[in-house]
């Protein structure tokens, strides 16, 4: 986002005593709506404060409200194949996550991603980044495993190759059925996972 020379955006009240800044150099990392601009300019000018702390003071509100969605949503990931949970974690084609209100078993949202670098074991990794609390898995490998037990989230895996929402309307009503980790414990190296080839602990 270019800092136009015409902007006044981030610039200081006659008593501030501060250099001018512009947008791109707040530390923000969040493409944000010109509308939203607009309306903390407004709030800047009543409470007689800078832009630039108006914006400061939004991403604090913002955090905070992230914060507090955090503990009342449970985040799943599921990874997918064709609309189905797949009996391979590192060989599926997306991964699945789904918010849900906990207290009342409704799915909040459901979107499929992919990680930039593609899909391995090692995305294990990126899912913890996005907030997950638990992954449903068919068969997983001993490293993928050890990623999430260290980012505290948990593991159901053996889960069966069913659409996406019935795995998880199951899974939120404790009816869902779970066979053992193909891919999972010593010595099951080469164990295979449903119809997805071998399992590799990578």
């Amino acid at each position: 986002m270019k800092c136009e020379s015409n902007s006044n955006w981030g610039g200081k009240r006659a008593s501030a005593g501060r250099k001018r800044t512009c947008l791109k150099k707040v530390p923000f990392n969040r493409r944000i709506n010109e509308n939203i601009l607009k309306i903390l300019r407004v709030y800047a000018q009543n409470h007689n404060i800078t832009e630039t702390e108006a914006l400061e003071s939004a991403i604090l509100l913002q955090t905070n409200i992230e914060k507090l969605k955090g503990d009342m949503i449970m985040k799943i990931c599921i990874p997918t194949s064709e609309g189905k949970l797949c009996g391979h974690f590192g060989h599926c084609d997306s991964f699945t996550f789904a918010e849900i209100n906990p207290e009342t078993k409704e799915i909040l949202n459901i979107e499929e991603r992919i990680p930039e670098e593609g899909i391995s074991c090692q995305s294990a990794s990126w899912i913890s980044e996005q907030g997950v609390s638990k992954v449903l898995a068919g068969g997983m490998g001993g490293r993928p495993m050890m990623m999430f037990a260290q980012n505290g989230v948990e593991v159901v895996a053996g889960c069966p190759e069913l659409p996406i929402k019935e795995v998880i309307e199951q899974y939120m009503a404790n009816t869902l059925e779970t066979g053992e980790n193909a891919c999972g414990g010593e010595g099951h190296d080469h164990h295979h996972c449903h119809h997805h080839g071998e399992c590799h602990h990578g």
